[in-house]
């Protein structure tokens, strides 16, 4: 499963863009075939993918990606959303420069939590320095997010 959500989320970095000159545009919603999509960033800038599948449901589950500088850590074994501690499997892929981080939460309570924090308007913090913004979230683009890179 963790394969599959990593596949589509490789895709959709990748897959949507109209131009590969085009600016990222962040903290916009997309949804298609059940899958929202946001790209926000971390405090120093970086890119951030956020993909969620079935929210509201008892099958929800999210992917969050982002690179970060730094050697990949053992033993990670949750997700910090709004200072709160929720079971995650984190997988960590080592580049020259740093690494990119890949959080996967399939527990659907936690995963509904965030959704259904969106859904009231409020930004929710992860991993301290991530802001998930609420912009257009009751209201997404059709789509897949544009490229990550």
């Amino acid at each position: 499963m963790f394969r599959y959500i990593l596949l589509i989320l490789s895709f959709s970095f990748h897959a949507n863009s109209a131009r590969a000159d085009e600016p990222i545009e962040y903290n916009k919603w997309y949804s298609k075939n059940g899958v929202l999509y946001d790209i926000t960033q971390t405090q120093d800038g970086s890119p951030v993918m956020l993909s969620i599948y079935a929210a509201g449901t008892k099958n929800a589950n999210m992917v969050v990606s982002y690179y970060s500088q730094g050697a990949c850590e053992k033993n990670i074994n949750t997700l910090i959303m709004d200072a709160t501690d929720f079971p995650a499997e984190y997988r960590c892929v080592p580049d020259k420069m740093g690494k990119i981080n890949h959080y996967m939460v399939t527990d659907a309570g936690s995963v509904n939590y965030l959704v259904e924090r969106l859904k009231s308007g409020f930004t929710v913090l992860l991993q301290d320095n991530i802001k998930v913004w609420v912009e257009n979230f009751n209201n997404p683009k059709y789509g897949v997010a544009p490229n990550f890179w």
